[in-house]
């Protein structure tokens, strides 16, 4: 479904450039959830915004249904518009793909989500951060996808929200059968929804693993261990 070969990306500064994305090649099969994980600044929500059509390639190739992909993004206060409705943040989108029917669509998609009819006419400052997300995805899957880019989509969350999305998220790739990256810096969050995993550092995959490697803890990088230790601290503070 996503094929990547030879990836880089690289951005002009005042003093020259920065390779964000190095070399990076990888394939996600149709119906995979595929993680990328790393520190931030490592490249991978570069590489999903290329995939998104968002960011150029300096060289390379990759391929993927542009028209049937659509981006979840981090910060579900900043990706809606303040001043639009949820309605018509979900109509807009049928519009713009030329869907009709569309009072019935909305309403279904809010019901996928778990929202329903009475959040149809709130704005975002009406919402918690959790429904706020919830509306990002109806809006993504309401025209229809085939794969779904996710850049950190639960990191902005309370942790008890977290599990809600993540858990939201597992379901809708079970029902839609849907092709998913998921971009985190948390290998929890990658090894609840995901069956293999890039790390990525400094802009180039250092390592790729089988999600069961990954809970085996069965890897070869010392940066791949540095991450599942910080991990391991996280989900082992009391607070």
């Amino acid at each position: 479904m996503i094929d990547i070969e030879h990836a880089s990306i690289r951005f002009k500064t005042k003093t020259g450039h920065v390779d964000a994305v190095r070399d990076v090649s990888l394939r996600v099969e149709e119906g995979e959830v595929f993680g990328l994980v790393g520190e931030s600044g490592s490249g991978k929500s570069t590489l999903l915004r290329a995939l998104a059509g968002l960011t150029p390639l300096s060289d390379g190739r990759l391929n993927i249904d542009a028209d049937r992909a659509q981006m979840v993004f981090q910060d579900p206060y900043g990706s809606l518009h303040p001043r639009f409705t949820v309605d018509k943040t979900l109509r807009e989108s049928l519009a713009i793909n030329g869907i009709d029917d569309q009072d019935s669509r909305i309403l279904a998609a809010l019901a996928e989500v778990g929202l329903g009819p009475a959040f149809r006419f709130r704005y975002p400052h009406q919402l918690s951060g959790g429904q706020r997300q919830r509306v990002s995805i109806a809006r993504a899957l309401i025209v229809g996808p085939r794969v779904l880019l996710l850049d950190e989509p639960t990191s902005a969350l309370d942790v008890s929200v977290q599990a809600e999305i993540l858990n939201l998220l597992k379901r809708l790739h079970t029902e839609r059968r849907l092709t998913m990256i998921l971009v985190s810096h948390n290998l929890a969050v990658v090894g609840f929804l995901c069956q293999r995993v890039a790390v990525m550092q400094n802009g180039e995959i250092v390592e790729q693993l089988d999600i069961n490697a990954v809970r085996a803890r069965n890897v070869q990088h010392e940066y791949t261990r540095r991450l599942l230790a910080a991990t391991d601290g996280y989900v082992r503070e009391p607070r």
